[in-house]
């Protein structure tokens, strides 16, 4: 090394080193320490990981690598362009954006996306998760300063165990919730000065901003806060029923202001909630305890793996919890009602986490898809103030309290593992044995040797630095990642395949679509107006009319990938990106490549509009199969009595591999596993006599996946509830193998499948109806349409656009009523002749609580200032106090 560059080195260390001794950094040490620390166990954890730049890998996993990572890149692209928040064409045939923004996009946060070039915004998607964890030490070390009224090191130590403990890690990939643990802190602290002194203003801001952030998770806090009111009020020494009434209407104002204040998303959000599958949720008839207790409770042993989809509530906060929860039991300076009151809430919570009931009012009444104890962030908050509390008075306890939180703590441990009937893996039993005795001899040590308790108090801040660490690397580590590359590859292409589509005037809403599974997202992502969408805010009408159509739907979303040649019309596909080249695809006809990808254009798609008969407001979409429901919609639309599909009967009977099939009634089988057998599938070996475009429609929940293989090309399939999958033209000289292979969890699985053809004179005949009078788009933007249609006969107007009451249509410059078809997809009334159309978008209640947001504001800025005022008035003494 020169020694010029030496000199650099040098320079730049002597900076650094000034930088840190400088007195804002020296007096705000131990918050930076609690941000910090956090911070860096996330970074070793993506570089063990491999996320880029480190390596290919990317974080985005289970609903981020579907929901949010398309979702930012919405939000990103509208606010770079100049785009409306309110509406997106950019999925689901068309989606209240506000909505979703409301849920998913809402965090201040967010907004560092724009400092960064579009590709990399995975990367910011990451930056901002490990930010979001890295403020939650941040806020928690500050709660602890300011209600115990301590700074020094030891405020460093249970606030890394809050940012890294089993929620943070396990749900990170949650990156809406995040915010809400971050201001926990803050909205609990607010509380405590509103009910011992009065004042408010804090609570209901910190509220604010939490709700405003993320206001499902809000909800839970909500709850808690109902729950704490009551808590703190009766710890207070000195009680009245005109004080508790004081105190109580102050609370519910300040809580009114704070719901108020982010009144302009939640009420829109509300609206939209309420055409939600959620919205169906029923309170339980009965009470049921899901888990064993010693399973739930040894979720606080160290390594353990967290739930990031499914298992056990998120717990763990740090093995040395369990001994400080025992002496927090023995803890004399404790008054008994304070410490009644925080023992009750713990075993409340622990008793949510298990029972029907509790779990249904905490997930704001309604039981959660997956991701079960949403709500253990606040337990987990809880518990640590406690443990900071024994902490506070450690070597107050004497020898024989502290042996008895070591044994009882290694007896759970070890009940855990003998009556526990979820086994972990052994070492997570070892490792916290280990920890115990670590913690148990490090306490035994602090009580007896007074004059070394500062050099204690590092060793305590090491050993839980490195537990937290430790644990919290290894969680990330278990969550997984997804190929960075694979996730990114489609953005070059899909960029010139946009330009493809505007110079070939693509002006008039044409949606484009991806010949792929891969993010159910995935079109939004790469900025398609596309059909695809997965998203909490999702209309159930919508997503159960797209199931009966024959798409892939479960709750809360649909994929494009079952499609058929009448469905592509219907909904306007008009382009379709494919990694194969073929003269067609479906109804698609070759047109270019771009980049890695192939673009095809499909000349019979229709416009998002267009005359069909009267009788189409009878459509009957309650059919189990799709190919009847899509006959009615020919009957009912076009008038033509004839069916579009054909069922066709399947020639041969399938094979069983290590196991028996048997046939039952209609289109279902029975098949049944060999215990005997590794391998359990079906197998079934299809042969047609003529050549025709074909498709089958399979029901197999209990089987793994399904493979269809088509002349040596194969493509897997997964089911919930059903799908079309598309064989395309085929004929005698074609060799179809279908293959359902068992899903392990089960013995044996029901089997629905039948094959259906399309009739080609009906098809040509309802598509020469279905186009004469399309809607003709002149003109639209992100929440507006502008065109006209002339109507040959009177009848309806048929649009794929979602049915949303937020729609405006004027006809003729007349405000005219907006039907819908059970709420799924919207249409117009329209007599003969030549009509100009205007649409426009606006979510319901969006201006109400715009109004509502703005006066909650104003009073808070009010009070704000009032209260500065009064603070200029008071006497110093009193200020200082």
């Amino acid at each position: 090394m020169s020694i010029k560059v030496k000199e650099q080195v040098k320079n730049l260390a002597a900076k650094c080193l000034k930088i840190f001794k400088s007195p804002g950094i020296q007096k705000n040490r131990y918050y930076i320490l609690a941000f910090i620390i956090p911070l860096m166990t996330m970074m070793i954890a993506d570089i063990a990981m491999g996320v880029y730049p480190f390596g290919q890998r990317s974080v985005l996993i289970i609903d981020s690598f579907h929901q949010y990572a398309p979702f930012f890149s919405e939000f990103y692209d509208k606010i770079v362009n100049g785009g409306s928040l309110l509406y997106s064409w950019n999925g689901g045939l068309g989606i209240n954006f506000w909505a979703i923004t409301a849920y998913y996009l809402s965090s201040p946060l967010n907004f560092l996306i724009l400092f960064f070039p579009r590709k990399y915004l995975i990367e910011v998607f990451t930056l901002i998760i490990m930010l979001k964890v890295s403020f939650s030490g941040l806020s928690f070390s500050w709660y602890i300063s300011k209600h115990y009224k301590k700074y020094d090191v030891t405020i460093v130590y249970f606030s890394v165990f809050y940012a890294l403990s089993g929620w943070a890690v396990g749900y990170n990939w949650n990156i809406m919730w995040l915010d809400c643990m971050a201001l926990l802190p803050a909205v609990i602290l607010g509380l405590e000065r509103l009910v011992k002194e009065g004042r408010g203003l804090m609570y209901a801001i910190a509220l604010g901003m939490c709700i405003i952030c993320n206001y499902y998770i809000s909800i839970m806090i909500c709850v808690f806060l109902v729950i704490y009111f009551f808590v703190l009020f009766f710890q207070k020494r000195k009680k009245s029923i005109r004080l508790f009434l004081k105190r109580g209407f102050g609370f519910a104002g300040y809580s009114a202001l704070a719901g108020g204040l982010s009144a302009v998303m939640v009420l829109p959000a509300m609206f939209a909630l309420l055409k939600t599958h959620s919205a169906e949720a029923s309170f339980p008839d009965t009470i049921k305890f899901y888990e064993n207790f010693f399973d739930i409770l040894s979720q606080h042993m160290a390594f353990v793996e967290p739930t990031d989809l499914s298992g056990m509530p998120n717990m763990y906060c740090g093995v040395f919890a369990m001994m400080c929860f025992v002496l927090y039991i023995f803890r004399k300076k404790t008054p008994l009602r304070y410490k009644l009151s925080k023992i009750a809430l713990i075993v409340f919570f622990v008793f949510s986490c298990n029972v029907n009931v509790l779990d249904f009012i905490w997930h704001g009444f309604h039981y959660p898809n997956s991701l079960p104890n949403r709500f253990t962030f606040i337990y987990i908050f809880l518990l640590l103030t406690m443990c900071y509390e024994v902490f506070l008075t450690l070597d107050k306890y004497n020898m024989m309290q502290l042996f008895a939180a070591f044994i009882i703590s290694m007896a759970f441990t070890a009940a855990a593992y003998i009556f526990g009937q979820e086994k972990k893996e052994m070492y997570v039993y070892i490792i916290t044995f280990v920890l115990l005795w670590i913690y148990f001899i490090a306490c035994v040590y602090y009580k007896y040797y007074k004059k070394r308790r500062g050099i204690l108090k590092l060793i305590f801040c090491g050993l839980f630095v490195a537990e937290a660490l430790a644990n919290g690397v290894y969680g990330l580590l278990m969550n997984g990642t997804v190929n960075r590359t694979n996730y990114n590859e489609d953005l070059t292409a899909a960029a010139a395949i946009r330009e493809v589509i505007g110079d070939n005037g693509s002006d008039e809403l044409g949606r484009t679509e991806i010949d792929k599974f891969n993010g159910r997202n995935n079109a939004m992502w790469l900025g398609f107006k596309s059909v695809s969408m997965f998203s909490s805010t999702l209309s159930d009408s919508l997503d159960e009319l797209m199931d009966h159509m024959g798409f892939f739907a479960a709750v809360n979303k649909f994929s494009y990938e079952c499609s058929t040649r009448l469905t592509d019309n219907i909904l306007g596909v008009k382009y379709l990106m494919s990694e194969k080249q073929k003269e067609s695809i479906r109804g698609f006809t070759y047109l270019q490549q771009t980049d890695i990808n192939h673009l095809y254009v499909n000349p019979d798609a229709l416009s998002v509009g267009f005359m069909v008969k009267p009788s189409y407001a009878f459509w009957n979409t309650d059919s189990n199969y799709p190919w009847e429901v899509l006959n009615d919609f020919v009957k009912k639309a076009a008038g033509i009595d004839e069916n579009i599909f054909d069922e066709e009967y399947i020639v041969g009977e399938p094979e069983s591999i290590g196991g028996t099939i048997t046939k039952k009634e209609g289109y279902k089988y029975h098949f049944s596993e060999d215990e005997s057998e590794s391998v359990h599938k079906a197998v079934y070996k299809i042969s047609l006599s003529s050549l025709k475009d074909r498709y089958i429609y399979y029901t197999a929940p209990h089987m793994e996946k399904l493979t269809v293989e088509i002349n040596g090309e194969s493509r897997n399939y997964s089911d919930t509830r059903g799908h079309i999958v598309d064989f395309g033209r085929c004929g005698p000289e074609d060799e179809i193998t279908l293959t359902f292979i068992l899903d392990k969890d089960y013995s044996s699985a029901d089997i629905t499948l039948a094959m259906f053809c399309t009739n080609e004179a009906v098809y040509t005949q309802t598509m020469e109806i279905l186009s004469k009078n399309q809607f003709v788009v002149e003109r639209y933007t992100d929440t507006s349409v502008q065109g006209y249609v002339d109507a040959d006969e009177d009848g309806i107007m048929f649009t794929s656009i979602p049915y949303d009451s937020g729609w405006t249509v004027y006809v003729d410059g007349k405000k005219e009523e907006v039907l819908s078809l059970n709420e799924s997809l919207m249409y117009l009334e329209l007599s003969a002749g030549h009509h100009e159309i205007q649409m426009s978008f606006m979510p319901s209640g969006f201006k109400t609580g715009f109004i509502i947001s703005s006066g909650c504001l104003f009073i808070l800025i009010v009070l704000f200032f009032r209260m500065q005022k009064k603070k200029i008035n008071m006497p110093k003494k009193r200020q200082r106090s």
